[in-house]
């Protein structure tokens, strides 16, 4: 076990796990319910860790904590057309690069079943 300071407050605490001291834990958890609630209730909301920590008058460093600790996932700074379309033009690059190689590894069998045996006869051949 370390010693070790805290994330948010700064407090040091033993722990093995998390970087985040016991008050701060319990602390992220009610706000955790409350965020999850205010989510629920308002569907239509995109909002990034700055807009959500001002909708519930909370400290923007908490609710960054609960992105980072993978309990909340939020929209980042960009807009929803601008991340769907770069997620829709790397897809489409991907399936351009794995037609690409099935077409060069399709080359590669069709050649390779073309001249499997042939070596063996001419060699067969020669030997004669």
């Amino acid at each position: 076990m370390s010693v070790i300071e805290c994330y948010l407050c700064g407090k040091g605490f033993v722990t093995t796990g998390p970087k985040i001291c016991p008050a701060c834990m319990k602390r992220l958890d009610a706000l955790y319910m409350e965020v999850r609630d205010y989510i629920r209730d308002n569907p239509h909301l995109r909002l990034n860790v700055r807009e959500l920590a001002e909708a519930m008058d909370a400290d923007p460093r908490d609710i960054q904590a609960l992105v980072d600790m993978g309990r909340l996932e939020l929209e980042g700074e960009g807009s929803d057309s601008e991340l769907l379309s770069e997620k829709e033009r790397l897809l489409k690059e991907l399936e351009k690069h794995l037609k690409e190689d099935k077409g060069r590894k399709t080359a590669r069998i069709k050649y390779a079943a073309e001249k499997y045996g042939k070596k063996e006869k001419k060699k067969e051949k020669d030997d004669q």
